[in-house]
């Protein structure tokens, strides 16, 4: 079979079928078929921050390919994304600091322990691979996988509560069928924007750059897949994953769920094997990216519904009881998500206090666009 006919064969029912025929995944495939569910995550993870790279990027770095934490994210408030106006209309008047503050500082806390060790290289989320081995909560892909995924949940949970803070957060089912069915509805292009609010049935994206139209703006590794042929792939993605789970709307987060339980139960065995090697610095690149982009739409969403002065109050309680009581941490203030995101919030003119205390001497490691 050619890889023509495989790809032209494509029925999309399986897990399978999100593998490239041509490419290392399927040497590894051919080697150890237990790795079809960590193939089938990684990929789907993978075009998921692509997407969102290629049409946040500007022209010259998507041209390049040297993507960035700092920059992405940026990229998405340029984009127009974001009103404080728009994104209030979102939340209830109803749900209190109490409720959100809870769940956005365990996303914080989660977010921290997945960055360590913090090194200015981890804010690079391009195609080259380098030298450092990235963070990984000790090493181990598996509780990277755990830790990111649970300050993911915790930042949705946030945005989930204020759109209804009658919602008991204590569970993914809880909160993924309130998003996918009601949730996305309200805050989408509010406070979750793209690829965040793409579900099995949508059929309908955004009009993306000009740049993406041109060859280098095709996915990396299957060069020559634009960025509309993987939102469909994604979409059918999510519509096998629901066609599993009784026919249930599902996102990403469903995926982002499939892949957790997998690291930490099915999937141990074959993910020992990720504990080097170029897999798993991607892997943590992807995970790095989806924590950090939904840890600013929380911080927004908050920002939106309180106002700056009681995010920088529950910010400052967050230092105080985790940040400042360890070294490694409180010397790297710098570089810890949450303050790389506050100093591009305070470039962006949305916060207006005096962040002196978090500029590094004398090389800053955080570019603004």
């Amino acid at each position: 079979m050619t890889i023509i006919d495989f790809e032209e064969e494509k029925s999309y029912e399986n897990r399978r079928d999100f593998i490239p025929f041509d490419s290392v995944d399927s040497l590894v495939l051919e080697r150890d078929p237990s790795f079809e569910d960590y193939l089938f995550f990684h990929n789907l993870l993978d075009k998921f921050c692509w997407v969102a790279k290629l049409h946040y990027g500007d022209r010259e770095t998507v041209k390049r390919k040297r993507h960035r934490l700092d920059t992405l994210f940026q990229g998405m408030l340029r984009s127009g994304a974001f009103s404080l106006v728009k994104a209030s209309k979102a939340l209830s008047k109803e749900a209190t600091e109490e409720q959100l503050r809870y769940h956005l500082t365990k996303g914080w806390l989660n977010e921290l322990v997945r960055s360590h060790p913090l090194h200015p290289d981890y804010l690079q989320i391009g195609t080259n691979v380098g030298q450092w081995n990235t963070p990984g909560s000790g090493g181990f892909a598996s509780w990277n996988i755990i830790q990111s995924y649970y300050a993911f949940f915790e930042y949705l949970a946030m945005i989930c509560v204020g759109i209804d803070p009658t919602l008991k957060a204590n569970g993914h089912k809880v909160v993924s069928k309130f998003f996918n069915n009601h949730g996305i509805g309200k805050a989408s292009d509010r406070v979750i924007f793209y690829p965040f609010n793409l579900l099995d049935t949508t059929i309908s994206f955004p009009a993306h750059p000009k740049h993406c139209e041109y060859h280098y703006a095709t996915y990396p590794r299957e060069v020559g897949r634009s960025i509309v042929e993987l939102e469909l792939e994604l979409t059918k993605a999510f519509a096998l994953l629901s066609k599993q789970n009784k026919g249930t709307r599902t996102s990403f987060v469903d995926v982002f769920y499939e892949l957790r339980l997998w690291a930490n139960y099915t999937g141990v065995q074959s993910i020992i094997t990720l504990s080097d090697g170029g897999y798993q610095k991607f892997l943590s690149r992807n995970l790095a990216t989806i924590v950090f982009l939904m840890g600013g739409m929380a911080e927004l969403a908050y920002i939106s519904r309180f106002g700056v002065v009681s995010y920088l109050g529950a910010l400052k309680r967050f230092s105080l009881d985790y940040i400042d009581k360890h070294e490694s941490f409180a010397r790297n203030k710098f570089l810890i998500p949450t303050y790389v995101r506050l100093r591009i919030l305070k470039h962006f003119g949305i916060v207006q206090s005096n962040l002196d205390f978090l500029i590094p001497q004398p090389a800053d490691p955080v570019i603004f666009l």
